[in-house]
């Protein structure tokens, strides 16, 4: 399909699947890609000129591409997947999903606000893997409480980066392949209830997690040490543990980083990479919102 509109406008973050989005005018676009998952973030304020009318293409290629925009108040129209549609005028925000092999061309006006997540190819159905998966289909400006909710969870996540952070996204974004895929989510609890993780195989992840914690731990990764799938293996682990994947990593890195700091025997920024981030910044801010004081502060107050 080759829709038509003037989309001449390109932005250059570096990002190949951000920048082959196309626009009818310039518009403000701040990327962030969160390391650990490769999932990329964006947000989209069209630069305000008269009011005018915008368009955004994306043309066949593989990342799933989810979005949630706050509407102007005028309808919205394009093609999607092939198809025509007409989004109702709306001031709410609504949800939107374009999967992979799906093109799209999206005319709206530039008071909309956008938040978008571009997926690696293949992520989100590793996620329900074990549903009887044929690929998810398009969904159009919908009012979908619960998928605005996570999307939200997942922009603040991936803008700034906690402890344990990849179990934290990787958890949500299995909630959002479940909501896409239409899963009956009391059958998944259902079958997952028959499954247990034995002493042995928790014992296995535990260890498998405490020699990790200065790596990029994924949840596949434990989920192949409990010899699970991916999509049990986090509410097996919650069920033995009492918390998810996600806090038990978050709740050891802590614990890691305030002995670290208590020892007094690395700089921050080794400190950082010891205790699975990135980098500094990103650890300081993590820190300093789960004890409520930055490092150096809990580093000076720990001294004899």
């Amino acid at each position: 399909m080759s829709p038509t509109g003037n989309t001449q406008f390109h932005v250059n973050t570096g990002h190949a699947p951000i920048d082959a989005l196309r626009y009818s005018n310039h518009v403000a676009l701040e990327p962030h890609r969160h390391a650990a998952t490769e999932i990329l973030l964006y947000r989209i304020a069209a630069e305000r000129h008269n009011n005018c009318v915008m368009t955004a293409q994306r043309d066949v290629w593989e990342p799933d591409m989810l979005m949630i925009s706050r509407g102007s108040g005028r309808a919205a129209h394009g093609n999607m997947a092939g198809s025509k549609f007409t989004a109702p005028p709306s001031t709410s925000i609504r949800a939107t999903f374009v999967p992979r092999g799906a093109d799209s061309h999206v005319t709206y006006y530039n008071s909309s606000q956008t938040t978008g997540l571009l997926f690696p190819t293949g992520f989100l159905a590793k996620l329900v893997s074990e549903q009887k998966f044929t690929g998810f289909d398009p969904i159009l400006f919908q009012e979908d409480a619960s998928l605005i909710a996570l999307v939200q969870m997942l922009e603040a996540e991936i803008s700034a980066p906690g402890f344990g952070s990849q179990f934290f996204v990787e958890g949500v974004s299995r909630a959002i392949a479940t909501i896409l895929l239409r899963a009956d989510r009391a059958a998944i609890r259902q079958q997952a209830d028959r499954i247990y993780l034995t002493p042995h195989k928790l014992r296995r992840v535990i260890e498998f997690i405490d020699a990790g914690l200065d790596k990029d731990l994924r949840l596949e990764d434990l989920a192949q040490v409990a010899n699970l799938s991916i999509f049990h293996f986090a509410r097996v682990f919650k069920r033995a543990t009492g918390v998810s994947p996600y806090q038990f990593v978050r709740n050891r890195r802590l614990e890691l980083a305030c002995t670290l700091l208590r020892e007094d025997s690395l700089d921050l920024a080794q400190l950082a990479l010891a205790c699975g981030f990135s980098n500094q910044s990103h650890f300081t801010s993590a820190f300093s919102r789960q004890l409520g004081v930055p490092p150096g502060r809990f580093r000076r107050e720990a001294r004899p």
